[in-house]
């Protein structure tokens, strides 16, 4: 996925009614703010290759040729970087066709009708409320109950789709403008956005000092090491347990955490149960340990684990303050706990076994003091497993004083 271009992804996938013309409909995933990462995720999850898919230039627009096995509302559940699915409608259209086919398709539901548009390309706000107007009115002049949900920008949020039950009871059409040519869309799938905020902000073990990984980005880093359901998963780094939720919820039943800090492990216990409770979700095999992340080997097996995701430690807090000497030297000590880390886990990993590790970067000015440092990990055994043409993705707010660089290695 070139440099920093931005994606949606388009799926083939086999429906009743495609199986009666003999051809697959296309799928667009809209993906949110860090969106080669949220590309990143979907390539992994559908194991794609890098020939069967093709993006859009500078939008949220990413096409794949191979079939999914699942429908997008369950799909959208395991995908932390994805906002919505829609399923394509047509292509090539000129704006009079545009108009027609959304008409077409307004005209098959049945009662009051109720429609929203979505838009990336060339297509401004005021040409969408003009679409919008438009279409309202023609369909009102044919007799028609017809709500259009108007446009403060270019796409609805997530939120005022599900407000206005434009999927199912209402309709959200997404439009794609290339070359004086319109691709459409219906929207089918919506992240389940207020899940995420719940498990985010309710769990009941928080830390808010020592940092919390936001639920979207654990999904995403467990969904990049691209674990099988019976596999082993460990988090040496637990904190408040956020990567061993997200991977109960996702179905992984196996499941190791460990982390210096007692508070953090409790933490861990008090938010397993808090999910277990809340979710109805259950996980036959856990295992929590207060312990050094080298000392991991007097716990667990040598080559017994499958998979290691972690957030570590990324330093103490920041103010904006900080001097560059200061944070060169936070870099320095960083360094040693991650590669003492790395040569913990080549005991314990199976060969083959992956690492999705975060490894902070600290801006100063216009200066990056990044603690990463592939060339000694690799070095302890460890292959460097890239993102296509990227060796680390970043999931970096803007303004955000510590960065997070995630990156992948396999056990030689």
């Amino acid at each position: 996925m070139p440099g920093q271009r931005t994606y949606a992804l388009s799926l083939i996938m086999k429906t009743p009614l495609v199986q009666q013309v003999l051809q697959p409909a296309k799928h667009w995933f809209i993906l949110g703010r860090e969106k080669e990462l949220s590309a990143a995720e979907i390539v992994a999850v559908l194991h794609i290759k890098p020939e069967e898919f093709s993006v859009a230039k500078n939008e949220p627009l990413f096409f794949c040729v191979p079939p999914i096995k699942t429908d997008g509302a369950k799909l959208i559940k395991r995908l932390g970087g994805t906002i919505k699915i829609a399923i394509e409608i047509k292509t090539e259209l000129t704006r009079p066709e545009l108009i027609k086919t959304i008409q077409d398709t307004l005209r098959s539901k049945t009662g009051k009708i109720i429609f929203g548009l979505s838009a990336y390309g060339n297509v401004d706000t005021t040409e969408l409320t003009r679409l919008g107007k438009e279409i309202k009115n023609n369909l009102k002049n044919d007799g028609l109950s017809v709500r259009f949900i108007p446009n403060r920008e270019k796409t609805l949020s997530s939120a005022t789709v599900d407000y206005n039950h434009l999927i199912g009871k209402g309709s959200e059409f997404i439009i794609y403008e290339s070359a004086q040519k319109f691709s459409l869309a219906q929207t089918t799938a919506l992240q389940p956005y207020a899940e995420f905020s719940k498990r985010d902000f309710d769990r009941p073990g928080r830390d808010d000092k020592s940092g919390m990984l936001p639920p979207k980005l654990a999904m995403m880093m467990i969904n990049l090491s691209d674990p099988k359901k019976d596999d082993i998963i460990l988090d040496p780094f637990c904190g408040s347990g956020t990567i061993i939720t997200e991977a109960m919820i996702m179905g992984y039943t196996k499941l190791i955490g460990s982390d210096i800090s007692a508070k953090a492990v409790n933490d861990t216990q008090i938010n397993i149960a808090w999910i277990k409770e809340n979710l109805n979700v259950s996980c036959p095999e856990i295992s929590l340990y207060n312990l050094d992340v080298k000392d991991l080997g007097e716990k667990i097996n040598p080559a017994s684990i499958d998979k290691i995701v972690a957030e570590p430690y990324l330093g103490k807090p920041l103010n904006g303050q900080e001097h560059y000497d200061e944070l060169a030297e936070q870099s320095r000590t960083l360094k040693h706990l991650y590669l003492d880390a790395f040569e913990a886990f080549k005991n314990i990993l199976k060969p083959g076994g992956v690492v999705v590790f975060i490894f902070p970067h600290y801006q100063k000015g216009d200066k990056v003091i990044t603690t990463s440092q592939t060339q000694e990990v690799e070095k302890l055994g460890f292959k460097l497993l890239p993102f296509d043409d990227k060796n680390h993705l970043l999931y970096e707010r803007p303004g955000q004083r510590v960065g997070r660089e995630i990156w992948r290695f396999k056990k030689n």
